[in-house]
């Protein structure tokens, strides 16, 4: 054989072994079962008495948004837990609210906090929290109920070119009087819009339906009752992601800067959330409701509680209405009613996870990819106000 056809055969035996290793690659498939690990690399103690939430984080001043989970403080913490400042925000005085649940930072220098009050005000104030302006809120009223959770974020502010805006979730923002489900059915999906925007220099909000076209209810035309979406928000990527807490569907849209475009639906499975859709009037416990959606870098962490078992349920409903007062109603809770986590990149499941290695609550997400979560209550030592920071272990 002489030096070019060997030269040539190289070149075609060097392109085959390319073609095969990228098509290999190209076929991998990410088992969506596969049971990730995450990481602590970072915790904080905030030094005070009262129990207390993470609010929100400002990542170049290197500081948290602070509030007394129950109380109507809040603090400003450095990045070491250090208490900078401390204001009673909730009253009735002028640079006070009447009650409060969340709050954020709004640039670097102002913070946001939302009213519950039957319109869900918002009020702005300046770093020293003296008040500069109150903005009407999106909601119309009490008619869908108020559903609390200290560990959920239900708007995201951010400033450009000197405005601000406010995209969120607000359940009141319609008039269950104008909406009837016994008469339009899973027509109530198409019509009810709970998101919203705000944008300062127009000084408006414009409503934005979160149920999204392709869920599954709503294209099969179902009611299964209200099943609110939760709304998160990463404004480096302008990116929101949306779950509804029925269904197997997380929802994935890009933000243009007016709404929310470009529907993609990613299929979520999990060995602990294999029931079918349940009837309307199912005990929601007995079903594996989503509870909360977080995006921490360009990942999303969608959170569910396993069910209780009906036996079960049906054992402690027999005692009689108030059977949620029985201390062993909140035994089989908490040993039935367990989290677990579900971990989409992209626009896939990447993985599962059945616990974190720290026990707690996950409080929030940040844009560089950590979570932040509140420890558990320790038996031995005071330890309810320590957060602790998790990564993603990649492999």
């Amino acid at each position: 054989m002489n030096k070019l056809n060997c030269l040539t055969l190289t070149a075609l035996f060097a392109t085959v072994i390319f073609s095969c290793n990228e098509n290999q690659s190209d076929t991998t498939e990410i088992d969506p079962f596969t049971e990730l690990q995450f990481e602590v690399y970072d915790s904080i103690i905030v030094d005070v008495l009262e129990n207390v939430i993470i609010l929100d984080y400002q990542e170049e001043l290197d500081q948290y948004l602070v509030k007394e989970q129950r109380g109507g403080k809040v603090l400003l913490v450095d990045g070491k837990g250090a208490v900078i400042k401390d204001v009673e925000l909730m009253g009735e005085g002028p640079n006070q609210i009447q009650f409060i649940l969340e709050g954020r930072f709004l640039g670097k220098h102002r913070y946001i906090f939302k009213e519950i009050s039957a319109t869900m005000d918002f009020h702005v104030f300046d770093q020293d929290f003296r008040k500069l302006e109150q903005i009407n809120g999106p909601a119309v009223g009490f008619g869908a109920g108020i559903f609390i959770s200290f560990f959920r974020q239900t708007f995201t502010p951010w400033t450009e070119d000197g405005k601000y805006f406010i995209l969120g979730e607000e359940v009141n923002s319609y008039n269950p009087g104008d909406v009837d489900p016994d008469k339009i059915g899973g027509g109530f999906y198409s019509q009810v819009k709970t998101g919203f925007l705000y944008d300062s220099d127009q000084d408006s909000i414009r409503y934005l339906s979160l149920y999204p076209e392709s869920w599954v209810p709503r294209n099969t035309n179902r009611w299964i009752g209200q099943s609110f979406p939760f709304l998160s928000f990463d404004i480096e990527r302008n990116k929101a992601a949306v779950l509804p807490p029925i269904g197997d569907q997380l929802f994935l849209y890009d933000f243009d800067g007016n709404s929310l475009i470009n529907e993609r639906a990613v299929s979520l499975s999990h060995p602990d959330r294999n029931q079918e859709i349940p009837d309307v009037d199912r005990e929601n416990q007995l079903y594996p409701s989503f509870s909360d959606v977080k995006t921490f870098g360009e990942y999303q962490l969608a959170i569910f509680y396993t069910a209780i078992p009906e036996d079960i349920f049906m054992e402690f409903r027999s005692k009689g209405e108030n059977y949620y007062q029985d201390p062993e109603w909140i035994k089989a809770q908490a040993k039935y009613r367990n989290p677990r986590y579900i971990i989409v990149k992209g626009e896939q499941q990447i993985g599962i996870l059945n616990e974190f290695p720290v026990a707690g609550s996950v409080n929030l997400g940040l844009p560089d990819g950590a979570l932040i979560v509140k420890a558990a209550d320790g038996e031995v030592e005071r330890d309810y106000n320590l957060f602790y920071k998790l990564r993603l272990v990649e492999k």
